[in-house]
């Protein structure tokens, strides 16, 4: 794990020891919104705050963090941004896993709402992997059991993204395009060069409200990377609270067992060593 130490908090490389970096390397990848200046993507996995408002999401991040070694992992805090508003990534392996929390806490002086928003780039390339809910939700069968979330310039002509009747298939280059599911599965995955980053966050849950039409799982691709996304719902922080949101992350090879049958043993939550 290589993480930001001028920016962010940023976890900038993921690899297995010996085995490919499928996070994406973006020096030059920027957003200039002209009521916040430049915004550097930099790469690999970043903590955003939903919903998506360029003044405030595009806001630069380019300042040292705060680093805390744990027992076998990382806390990265970053600097409060204009809300005060202050985000922590907590990296902590735990077996052949990495348990990554992230965290947003009010330190400003007014209330904010907010979701967590774990964003995690990857190079071109590969094949994105969003499992869609297979069974049905009433006894007859007969109840929609699944919702796709579409951004404008999506268009569903595009060969390059694919529907199955358990998943929908991002290829890792083209036009640009945006997809976004409820979480019924638990997991996303990213397949490029015979290796499988896949990662879990918590199952979709009806009562609580997500942004973005409920599409707690998104994906976004464009011709430099793919973005595997995963938000909790949202939430009204007073001063002095926080929000926080998990992700389980592994690293599989394919070579092996073939990409069918790891995908198909995934199970909804993963079995995390005692």
């Amino acid at each position: 794990m290589e993480v930001a130490l001028d920016a962010g908090p940023r976890i900038l490389g993921f690899a297995r020891r010996g085995g490919p970096q499928l996070f994406a390397t973006l020096p030059d990848a920027v957003i200039d919104h002209p009521a916040v200046g430049p915004f550097r993507f930099l790469g690999g996995h970043r903590l955003w705050r939903a919903p998506e408002e360029p003044v405030v999401t595009y806001a630069p991040d380019d300042q040292p963090v705060w680093i805390s070694e744990l027992d076998g992992g990382l806390e990265v805090v970053g600097q409060p941004d204009s809300d005060g508003v202050t985000k922590t990534i907590t990296a902590v392996a735990s077996g052949d896993f990495l348990i990554v929390d992230h965290e947003l806490r009010n330190e400003g002086p007014a209330r904010v709402r907010c979701a967590p928003w774990a964003i995690t780039q990857l190079a071109p390339g590969g094949t994105a992997h969003l499992p869609q809910a297979r069974d049905a939700i009433d006894a007859d069968g007969v109840l929609p059991n699944r919702t796709l979330v579409l951004w404008p310039y999506t268009d569903l002509a595009d060969q390059s993204i694919r529907f199955t009747r358990s998943q929908v298939l991002v290829a890792g280059s083209g036009r640009k395009a945006k997809i976004g599911l409820s979480n019924r599965r638990g997991w996303t995955a990213y397949h490029n060069d015979e290796e499988l980053f896949v990662k879990w966050s918590p199952l979709h849950r009806d009562g609580d409200h997500y942004v973005d039409h409920g599409a707690s799982v998104q994906c976004y691709r464009d011709d430099r990377f793919v973005e595997l996304e995963s938000l909790g719902p949202l939430a009204v922080l007073a001063p002095g609270e926080e929000t926080s949101h998990r992700e389980v992350w592994s690293l599989l090879p394919t070579a092996i067992a073939g990409l069918e049958d790891v995908l198909e043993s995934l199970p909804p939550v993963p079995e995390l060593p005692a």
